[in-house]
């Protein structure tokens, strides 16, 4: 009875225990927001220009926040409303629904594929890859939860992609380090079939491993 009583009374008062009086999660929601849209609007500004090292590296921290971290709380773990009052999945939503868009947009204004012109694109294709990735997860979700069973061998498959994405481009990486082979001869292999730039092929194999992350969040 005293746990009970204990817990009503957190959900009456839960604006004392939060900053600014929000709802819990409301100032992460905030700037989650406030960085993203940042990153979309120097993406579509200034696309000939890479995103600042700084903020590609917080966003990667708030989408690992949001779709890995926060995935796993339990609804009821935090009293009162959900963040800024919008319903629970909205600032995901709001993630996916950016980087959709501005690959939209992108891609209509032809900069969505020429990485040695407009490198920002970059910072899309990996968020892309990862997102990509979340999608698939949530896809098997709801396939498990209708009691269907995801054969090991699709696990297994993408296990292997990604393991070889990441042992590839370690090689690449630390090419540039100890030039082990041509950087010129590698550079004429995968041009003529990836259009993304130079240096495409790195960029793709990261995208190929943080979908790996994101199917696993």
């Amino acid at each position: 009875m005293a746990a009970e009583t204990q817990d009503s009374s957190l959900q009456d008062d839960w604006r004392r225990l939060h900053a600014l009086g929000l709802p819990a999660g409301s100032v992460r929601a905030l700037l989650a927001i406030l960085m993203f849209g940042t990153t979309w609007g120097l993406l579509l500004l200034r696309p000939n220009q890479e995103i600042p090292d700084y903020l590609r590296d917080l966003v990667f921290i708030i989408m690992g926040h949001y779709f890995a971290a926060r995935r796993r709380q339990s609804p009821v773990e935090d009293p009162g409303p959900p963040p800024l009052y919008l319903p629970r999945g909205t600032i995901r939503l709001c993630f996916v629904a950016g980087t959709i868009g501005a690959a939209i947009l992108l891609f209509r204004q032809g900069r969505l594929t020429d990485l040695d012109k407009n490198p920002a694109v970059v910072t899309l294709l990996l968020i892309g890859g990862f997102l990509l990735g979340v999608a698939a997860n949530a896809l098997a979700t709801w396939w498990r939860e209708r009691g269907h069973q995801t054969p090991r061998v699709v696990e297994d498959l993408r296990a292997l992609i990604s393991i070889a994405a990441a042992v590839i481009l370690a090689v690449l990486i630390g090419n540039h380090v100890f030039e082990l082979f041509p950087t010129d001869s590698l550079g004429a292999l995968f041009t003529p079939s990836i259009h993304l730039g130079r240096f495409g092929i790195e960029h793709i194999l990261a995208a190929v491993v943080g979908f790996y992350f994101g199917s696993r969040s």
